[in-house]
């Protein structure tokens, strides 16, 4: 009986970080070779001395076994393996990143590389089913939360914004040895920098397959939560000061002036409020939210607080004409969602980089 021979794949290079890694390792890449994919390499992100015999395993089997002689992080260990794919094989169409947990099936990996094939100029994701039961509930809760910051922050409608499974091009592969993030949080850069850098997604299903309740995981809660919403949770505390200001501003104009007006001092008090409050706002979130150099920030950010302030103005005062009462709370539901409004206006376009 003849053999079926297995298809060579040798367009991109498997890439896959590893940290302290098990067993599991030593599956994957025996199943990813067997599948046909020629170049795979292996960054040892700082492990521990236990997961020395889970790397003398492997080496026969993968190209290149790269070592950080510290943990610096899954971010970190993805540029080390980046870089060294694009010094090493600038000719394949890209890189395709693999996590070392098994988590990723090896015929998940073809269905990616088959994708980026196709389409090799995009970023394509491995995107797993959340909507069954045995999903674990940090794991679902976690890719609900990161979908809506990223559909607000970058307008980007994913599946699964934390999947490691990803077939990057070669091109966007050299862009981001230089975007920001050396653990978690490096993963949801690349998804954001992808608009600014024009690359387009392609998002494909894949088996959804956890562990023992994803317990082999090296994700931090609360810390690796931080560094990933870090830049939402800055423009958040930006704003909120920035709210307070206005709001702060508007009720003592609208005490001093009330005495002297019967309903114009809504409209006076709304316009001084948001001079303050917007000088405020533009300082902080140019110079710390998204250290930005973007040319012409100062005019784009003023035309959207003279239309922020007129929309807010108008909406306050018919309140207002309406209710005859309750200056403070008709302002605070109205710019509670011009809040949201604003951050998308600012994110996509004043502060773009």
């Amino acid at each position: 009986m003849q053999m079926q021979e297995v298809e060579t794949r040798q367009a991109y290079t498997i890439l896959i970080p590893a940290y302290n890694p098990d067993e599991a390792l030593v599956t994957l890449v025996e199943k990813l070779r067997a599948s046909g994919f020629s170049t795979i390499i292996v960054v040892n992100d700082g492990s521990d001395e236990s997961s020395v015999g889970t790397f003398d395993k492997i080496a026969s089997f993968v190209d290149q076994v790269l070592t950080h002689e510290q943990n610096q992080g899954k971010g970190a260990a993805i540029k080390t393996g980046l870089r060294y794919a694009v010094d090493k094989y600038p000719e394949k169409i890209g890189v395709i990143t693999v996590d070392a947990d098994g988590q990723h099936l090896p015929q998940d990996v073809v269905n990616v590389y088959e994708e980026g094939v196709n389409k090799p100029h995009h970023l394509i994701m491995g995107c797993r089913d959340f909507s069954g039961e045995a999903i674990p509930l940090r794991s679902r809760f976690g890719n609900q939360s990161t979908r809506l910051v990223m559909l607000i922050g970058s307008g980007l409608k994913l599946k699964d914004t934390q999947t490691g499974l990803r077939a990057i091009p070669m091109r966007y592969a050299r862009q981001l040895l230089d975007i920001p993030g050396n653990r978690y949080e490096f993963e949801m850069n690349m998804l954001t920098f992808t608009k600014r850098l024009q690359v387009p997604i392609q998002q494909t299903t894949i088996q959804t397959v956890y562990e023992n309740e994803n317990d082999s995981s090296h994700f931090r809660p609360i810390l690796d939560s931080i560094l990933i919403y870090r830049m939402f949770l800055m423009y958040s505390l930006s704003s909120v000061a920035s709210f307070l200001v206005d709001v702060g501003m508007y009720a003592l104009f609208i005490y001093l002036l009330s005495p002297y007006f019967d309903t114009v001092h809504v409209v006076i008090a709304t316009v001084i409020a948001r001079v303050i409050s917007s000088l405020f706002n533009y300082l902080i979130n140019r110079k710390v939210v998204f250290d930005s150099k973007a040319r012409r920030s100062l005019p784009k950010y003023f035309s959207l607080v003279v239309l922020q302030m007129a929309v807010s103005a108008l909406l306050v005062f018919l309140l207002f004409l309406l209710f005859r009462q309750g200056e403070v709370i008709l302002k605070v539901v109205v710019d509670s969602f011009l809040f949201f409004v604003s951050y998308y206006i600012q994110k996509r376009w004043i502060f773009k980089k």
